[in-house]
């Protein structure tokens, strides 16, 4: 371990964090990241700036990282190349062997077929606890599927932009399982150490499945409730972004429209003031030859 982490994982706020301030563990990802960028915003809370960092830390890699290797040094990554199809209600089972996947001889493919039988055991169930605790802490599996694996092999950017982009979804759900650990009493670093992941990619690099599974046991998700939850609230917020456009582009064009009319009107009175000042001229002209031609004409009765 580092100097750097090992300060992170040694900070004594860290350690010492109780559940006092909030019950985040009753909050789904969603609210927590939305709470959370609130919080910094407003400057409250600041014993999660703890949690960011050390969720940072752990999510960190080379700078410009290609692979999942360079993406995440702190871990031991496998990657698979091919497409595991999994239907979410087998991927959520507590005994689908999940850490199959860990085994770097394994295929993408290895658990395609794979169905159960019986109900679905508790967490706690030994040949369930006995799987996940052959993974070990510090673990990562990454299933990437052949379109997006031939994709990033093409364009060196593109993998840059899936590492980026798996790199913030770690970061994001670090952050908001740290809090929930936080909550629940436990010790945070501890917590984020004694973490394993494997995640499902889809074709655009985006995480369609996960596993969390840790000194807090196995984490599922997301859940189908859980992803329609989110899925609608997602949607919520890009429909109010769309409608806060609308409205500030309907502001600017009333704007623009009144200071049109402003322009237009002010156009109008100038030119109505220097047709005006260009008759009053005229009729002074008028008036004041009439005036000199009057004047020249007594002189001549007089003389007569």
């Amino acid at each position: 371990m580092n100097m750097q982490m090992n300060s992170i994982v040694n900070n004594k706020p860290i350690r010492e964090m109780t559940s006092a301030v909030l019950p985040f563990h009753k909050m789904d990802q969603s609210s927590f990241l939305s709470y959370l960028e609130k919080a910094n915003q407003t400057g409250t809370n600041p014993e999660l700036l703890s949690i960011e960092e050390l969720s940072k830390a752990y999510s960190t890699g080379k700078p410009d990282a290609k692979t999942f290797d360079d993406a995440f040094l702190r871990y031991d990554v496998t990657t698979h190349i091919g497409n595991a199809n999994i239907s979410d209600a087998v991927w959520q089972r507590n005994d689908f062997p999940i850490w199959r996947y860990f085994d770097k001889n394994a295929s993408a493919e290895c658990l395609n077929s794979w169905t159960p039988t019986g109900p679905n055991p508790p967490q706690t169930d030994p040949m369930v606890q006995r799987g996940l605790s052959s993974i070990g802490p510090g673990k990562m599996a990454v299933i990437i599927p052949d379109a997006l694996q031939k994709k990033m092999d093409a364009d060196p950017e593109f993998a840059k932009e899936i590492m980026a982009k798996v790199q913030k979804w770690k970061e994001d759900y670090d952050n908001w399982d740290n809090a929930a650990a936080l909550s629940l009493g436990m010790n945070v670093a501890e917590n984020q150490a004694s973490k394993n992941y494997l995640l499902n990619l889809d074709e655009d690099g985006n995480v369609k499945q996960y596993v969390v599974s840790g000194g807090g046991g196995r984490i599922t998700g997301p859940s189908k409730e859980d992803q329609k939850r989110f899925e609608e609230q997602q949607k919520a917020k890009r429909e109010r972004k769309i409608k806060d456009e609308k409205a500030y582009e309907a502001r600017l064009r009333n704007i623009s429209k009144q200071q049109r009319i402003y322009e237009e009107e002010s156009l109008r009175a100038r030119s109505r003031e220097l047709l005006f000042q260009e008759q009053f001229y005229r009729v002074s002209e008028s008036q004041g030859l009439s005036a000199a031609y009057a004047s020249s004409y007594s002189s001549y009765d007089k003389e007569v």
